[in-house]
């Protein structure tokens, strides 16, 4: 009702969900602060970070948003016009525009746990939608509508943003999840999925 959601992207066969979960809180930010519809680029965070991430995996990368540096001795977003998504561990490419940079970003809790649900929810209501960890199993990956609450709490393992909730659903109420796994998975590539269910929530950050 916002009007803070640009479209679903999709990662691919690349294991690039860190990146999509990192340019995701902040496209969704911009949209809700200036009103603006952007496309960044993930392939940049994918091809170009200091931290050997790329479709093996990585971690949330919003630092590089701010002031940290990528091989070109540059920080802030790219935009996806700049640097289209191939879905692959390529060579970086720069020098490139970065017309985007975060003032500050932060975990809501620990960069290894799981924060409360009401510490999350003041989170999105302040900063908007937030990155999050989740373990991802095959009975997400199978999801193509409804309530998910068939939980799966091992290994940590794929990166989603959070977007909102209903208390009215569920158990005892439900997550909203912006996957980046196109728009024919889930609900047109989102996902409701129970409070605590399948670790959702863990690393939860904030830009």
């Amino acid at each position: 009702t916002q009007t803070g959601l640009p479209p679903i992207r999709n990662q691919g066969g690349c294991g690039s969900c860190w990146a999509f979960a990192s340019v995701g809180a902040l496209e969704c930010a911009i949209m809700i602060k200036d009103g603006d519809e952007v496309n960044l680029s993930e392939q940049w965070l994918v091809s170009c970070n200091r931290d050997g991430w790329g479709c093996p995996g990585g971690w949330f990368a919003h630092s590089y948003f701010q002031s940290k540096t990528d091989m070109c001795d540059s920080s802030g977003a790219v935009l996806e016009a700049d640097y289209p998504y191939l879905a692959a561990d390529l060579s970086c490419n720069c020098p490139d525009p970065h017309p985007y940079h975060i003032s500050s970003w932060a975990y809501i809790g620990s960069s290894n746990g799981i924060p409360s649900v009401a510490q999350m929810k003041q989170a999105i209501l302040q900063h908007g939608p937030i990155s999050v960890a989740i373990t991802a199993g095959s009975a997400m990956q199978a999801y193509r509508g409804g309530i998910f609450n068939k939980c799966d709490n091992s290994e940590i393992n794929h990166a989603v943003v959070l977007v909102g909730w209903d208390d009215s659903q569920g158990t005892n109420g439900v997550w909203i999840v912006r996957n980046s796994w196109g728009t024919y998975w889930g609900e047109a590539g989102y996902m409701r999925i129970e409070y605590g269910c399948s670790n959702v929530g863990y690393g939860a950050c904030y830009v």
